[in-house]
């Protein structure tokens, strides 16, 4: 067995206090979809955690906290494994995640984004069936 092998993984941490939160019926969905074993729930302030380099393959950002996001992403940034994903929901219609999302298409520095300028690609995918919160 290779020692540089790592198990992949699906981290989820939200604090669960929207009144319409949806992250604690992720287990179900990652179960249907026979992900459960790639997937961790974690109930908690992301801005609180303390990341494990190169730990995660997939990090899924859906807050309302855009403003932040320069804040959040270094230590986000540094758990994602190299190939991996840094998802952020609702950056086309959050104006404060928007704010975020032109300074990264600018490809602003670091000090403003929290992302090196040259380590991503970004990709934004509509989602036109939602009214408000229509892109990731």
């Amino acid at each position: 067995v290779d020692d540089n092998f790592k198990k992949s993984s699906l981290l989820c941490v939200d604090n669960c206090l929207h009144q319409k939160e949806t992250a604690t019926g992720a287990a179900a969905v990652a179960k249907t979809l026979n992900l459960d074993s790639f997937f961790e729930f974690i109930q908690g302030d992301a801005f609180n955690m303390e990341f494990e380099p190169a730990s995660v393959d997939m990090l899924w950002c859906d807050f309302g906290v855009g403003s932040r996001m320069a804040d959040f992403c270094p230590s986000a940034w540094s758990s994602i494994r190299p190939g991996g994903f840094l998802v952020c929901h609702s950056t086309l219609t959050n104006l404060r995640t928007r704010t975020w999302l032109d300074a990264v298409r600018a490809r602003a520095p670091e000090s403003e984004t929290g992302l090196p300028p040259d380590e991503f690609v970004e990709l934004s995918l509509l989602e036109p069936h939602k009214h408000y919160q229509n892109s990731v």
